[in-house]
């Protein structure tokens, strides 16, 4: 299929809308963000990419489902009440595991120890993803609206918008795990346990705060 200037020049403005938008919506904190930090001080620079690739497969299928009209599915009030408390659990049981391991000194801080595998990796961003209910209601919304408005493009509208959303994740999570790697000198001993006790502590919040608004 053949695409004029015109055309071409409306793909990479939606691919940069779509880029702007979902840059705003990753530099809010939440689950992922959080991960990323923990993760990046012993795994490093690829810890981001790695965690982009998880969410990325995430939101997939959440584009997918979305193309099949599942968005009033997605946020009604049953559906949000059982993804709050599901998403809930998982990020207290996150949580909760990272203190254990603290509390145990399962971890330490070297910075020439192997971190989590990459499959690990891309497991956390998922789960890191699928357990955050206001990303379901970002793009049962916002991401819907903006998925439909790419279709007028064609095909390839809603190829492009997909690139352009995961795109700003990559950027932004790669960034946070190249300053955390970059780090390391300075987190080494206590600063390092206080940072992924405070990781800990909030997905323990959030997560409890996702079951009592769920309820």
């Amino acid at each position: 299929m053949k695409y004029s200037y015109i055309s071409i020049m409306s793909l990479l403005a939606l691919f940069f809308m779509s880029f702007w938008v979902g840059f705003s919506g990753a530099l809010m904190p939440g689950p992922l963000l959080t991960v990323d930090i923990a993760e990046s001080t012993r795994r490093g620079f690829w810890t981001g990419p790695i965690i982009t690739g998880g969410h990325a497969i995430a939101e997939l299928f959440v584009v997918i489902a979305l193309a099949f009209g599942l968005s009033t599915l997605l946020a009604s009030k049953t559906a949000l009440t059982i993804i709050g408390l599901l998403g809930g659990i998982a990020l207290i049981l996150m949580g909760g595991a990272m203190l254990h391991d603290i509390i145990r000194k399962k971890i330490t801080f070297d910075p020439d120890q192997p971190g989590s595998s990459s499959g690990l990796l891309v497991g956390k961003g998922i789960t890191a993803s699928l357990s955050n209910p206001y990303w379901f209601v970002w793009w049962a919304t916002v991401g819907s609206a903006f998925l439909s408005d790419s279709l007028s493009h064609g095909p390839i509208g809603p190829v492009v918008f997909y690139f352009g959303h995961i795109m700003s994740d990559l950027v932004w999570y790669t960034f946070v795990s190249f300053m955390i790697a970059s780090g390391k000198k300075i987190l080494a001993g206590k600063p390092y346990y206080v940072l992924i006790s405070i990781c800990a502590l909030f997905l323990l919040f959030i997560g409890a705060r996702f079951i009592i608004e769920a309820i």
